[in-house]
């Protein structure tokens, strides 16, 4: 009897969710009438639950009070989950095409401001929120060439409120701003889009906080002029670097080893932002991750046969201001998504 009982209370929440998020225009009309179908079933079950026997007994639940409401309660949870992914895809589908608008715009302001040339240099992506204090080290330390390379900073203010497009302007760099706030990995891809229509040679990412040293630059591009290689990859374990703490210490290890195997390319630093790769590398790569793109990007490389390397870096401390990165639960959370979506892709 409890059981009958859960069960038309699962039913009645389900029919007044889908009354409220249909009335809202949030619920497509077959959607509704999918949920008022568990929500029936259920209710059925909790008052008359020899009806639902035939059915339930062809899907292998034998007939019985307790088995019936269970057996529904399963499918009842299997559709509510279908719905919910179903949900996602669509926000997924829907923040895509905003955030394609939002790019499209940033991309036709820069050629109003006149787009710079790059053909033959290596273009410096550095994707900034916030950073006004931070940038202009950055930006100081930067190499006037690298290689015999001449190098050009952009730097993509990804909704930024504060200063850090007029500290950028400043000190030379091209600035593409971007209204809406979308995350690391969507500025990344912003700056490479620009940084492949100028022609640049050879493509650096490194973060706007001042941890990369521009100092190193030349350890990552060197090996992209001199050997048969595509990508290299800035690694903090086989360098130097200050820990944040034990779990994301632990964490880099973990995910450094999933990487590896999944990719089957030895990797020992999953997350770091600091890296180089020519331009016909970048040409075929498909990037779609807004954040937590490193994975995407390493899993995506390895998958097409790249050359991908690692040398060691420096990553110092925050020059100033807190972190932008989310709690450690937050971001090994998302950095694991992305590498599942990536992988299943």
């Amino acid at each position: 009897m409890g059981l009958r009982i859960f069960g038309a209370v699962v039913a009645a929440l389900l029919a007044t969710f889908a009354i409220v998020r249909y009335r809202k225009g949030q619920l497509r009309r077959g959607e509704a009438l999918l949920i008022a179908a568990v929500s029936s079933a259920l209710t059925v079950a909790a008052v008359a639950p020899s009806l639902l026997d035939p059915i339930l007994s062809a899907l292998g639940f034998d007939p019985g009070g307790e088995r019936r409401i269970i057996g529904l309660l399963v499918l009842s949870n299997l559709l509510t989950l279908a719905l919910v992914f179903r949900g996602f895809v669509r926000d997924d589908t829907l923040s895509g095409e905003l955030g394609d608008f939002v790019d499209y715009v940033a991309l036709h302001r820069l050629q109003d401001e006149g787009h710079p040339e790059l053909v033959g240099s290596v273009a410096v992506v550095i994707p900034a929120y916030n950073e006004a204090d931070n940038i202009p080290r950055v930006l100081a330390e930067m190499p006037a060439e690298v290689g015999g390379l001449r190098l050009q900073p952009i730097v993509i203010a990804d909704g930024c409120t504060d200063a850090t497009e007029a500290a950028a302007r400043n000190l030379g760099a091209v600035v593409i701003r971007r209204d809406l706030r979308r995350g690391s990995g969507a500025a990344v891809r912003l700056g490479y889009r620009a940084a492949l229509a100028a022609g640049a040679r050879v493509i650096v990412t490194l973060d706007a906080d001042g941890q990369h040293d521009p100092g190193e630059m030349e350890l990552l591009v060197k090996p992209l002029l001199e050997n048969d290689v595509d990508m290299v990859q800035g690694s903090r374990v086989l360098g130097h670097f200050e820990i944040e703490s034990h779990a994301r210490k632990h964490g880099v290890r973990i995910f450094a080893w999933l990487l590896t195997l999944l990719g089957r390319t030895r990797i020992t630093d999953p997350s770091t932002g600091y890296r180089a790769m020519t331009s016909s590398a970048l040409r075929r790569l498909d990037l779609r991750q807004d954040q937590f793109y490193v994975s995407e990007l390493i899993l995506d490389a390895s998958r097409k046969g790249m050359n991908v390397i690692e040398v060691p870096i420096t990553i110092r401390a925050r020059a100033s201001g807190a972190s932008k990165k989310p709690t450690t639960f937050r971001y090994a959370w998302g950095f694991s998504k992305a590498i599942m979506r990536t992988w299943l892709r």
